[in-house]
């Protein structure tokens, strides 16, 4: 599986090494490393870290950061998503925007959206949405409801625009 860890080592010698040693001993195959120097928290750096492990032994992998004072604050794992990128042009805002990828969230698997509002004077708003879907069936059950969707709202939908 693979897997996404962002974890604080000391900032002394040894450290990162000390913290990627036990990936070794469960063979765990290390994807990507990013030690953010500029990141330090309480005298602590950053360090993000991806890799592909047997996911029965990531809490075994947690439990040996954890004993040699490494502080894990995220891990979990990562989801490769398929984007759609949309424009919605009329009396559309944030809200009636968020209402409806909501509903589309119940029929579809959203993981992630970013919606940025335009405001007219005149009402004729424009909605640029970015959505992150789990799989691509998702990508045609997801613009087959935004389609009916705007259509009742009465707003104009076009598909596929780049940012």
């Amino acid at each position: 599986m693979l897997v996404n860890a962002d974890i604080y080592v000391k900032d002394v010698p040894g450290q990162l090494v000390s913290a990627l040693e036990p990936m070794t001993m469960l063979n765990a195959n290390i994807i990507g490393v990013v030690h953010s120097r500029e990141q330090m928290v309480s005298g602590r750096i950053a360090v993000n870290i991806t890799f592909d492990v047997d996911p029965d032994l990531i809490g075994k992998l947690k439990d040996i950061w954890i004993s040699r004072d490494v502080i894990v604050a995220k891990i979990g794992s990562v989801i490769k998503l398929h984007y759609l990128v949309f424009m919605v042009i009329g009396g559309v805002t944030a809200d009636s925007m968020q209402e409806i990828l909501d509903k589309a969230a119940e029929v579809t698997e959203v993981e992630s959206s970013d919606i940025r509002v335009s405001t007219k004077s005149s009402g004729r708003n424009t909605a640029m949405v970015t959505v992150g879907l789990k799989s691509p069936e998702d990508l045609d059950k997801f613009d087959n409801f935004i389609s009916e969707a705007c259509k009742t709202g009465g707003y104009t939908y076009i598909k596929g625009v780049e940012q």
